[in-house]
């Protein structure tokens, strides 16, 4: 179960706050547009980014009244540039130093994060569960997926998606033992999911959560 942190109003800056700039030459004028994750974007032919923020002022308190209506309607959303998902919990971006000193956060900014939070995590996890399950992938690979969480062919190698770093630790050890058990069995009949509840007693709890992460 996800833990959302308290979240008190948060007042948007249009001197310091994240902002997404979108340069579009051909614009006659400049358009903020607040998307469903509560990105501020701004779509401007201009390019100087002091003026933008200079523009950004007079609409401070439209953006932080629509950004507090879309934390209302969608609490469970990280709202980029603030939060973010971190084994299963909402964190502040000040509680991780990657963060510090972007002064532009954006997608790209927390792909970077995930990926270098995987690359620390996962392989001590992966290497964990081989040695429990006496299985060995003919290599690993560590990457963002775009339609699921981890995979296993037939030449043995297993690839993890970096963007479960926002799961809990027991989804990412049930993806980890998931794709270690396609070793032995390449479907899903009975025999792959008694391997998988074999190491993971509550496996079916954490398969049907699973699927409506993604």
């Amino acid at each position: 179960m996800r833990v959302c942190v308290i979240r008190l109003r948060m007042l948007f800056d249009a001197a310091t706050s994240a902002i997404t700039i979108e340069h579009r030459p051909r614009n006659r004028h400049t358009y903020i547009v607040i998307d469903k994750t509560g990105e501020v974007r701004v779509r401007t032919p201009l390019t100087d980014v002091q003026k933008i923020r200079r523009l950004l002022t007079a609409k401070e308190g439209w953006i932080t009244t629509k950004r507090d209506q879309i934390r209302s309607q969608a609490s469970n959303h990280a709202i980029i540039g603030e939060t973010i998902w971190f084994q299963g919990v909402l964190v502040p971006l000040e509680h991780f130093p990657f963060f510090k000193g972007i002064e532009l956060i954006d997608a790209h900014h927390y792909d970077s994060f995930y990926t270098a939070e995987a690359l620390d995590y996962l392989p001590q996890r992966m290497a964990y569960y081989a040695v429990r399950m006496n299985l060995s992938p003919a290599n690993i690979v560590y990457k963002r997926l775009k339609r699921r969480w981890g995979s296993c062919n037939s030449l043995g190698v297993i690839t993890l998606n970096v963007l479960m770093m926002q799961l809990s630790i027991e989804e990412i050890d049930y993806i980890i033992v998931h794709e270690l058990a396609h070793l032995v069995h390449l479907n899903h009949a009975q025999a792959f999911h008694a391997l998988v509840r074999k190491f993971l007693p509550h496996e079916r709890q954490l398969r049907r959560g699973l699927k409506h992460k993604f």
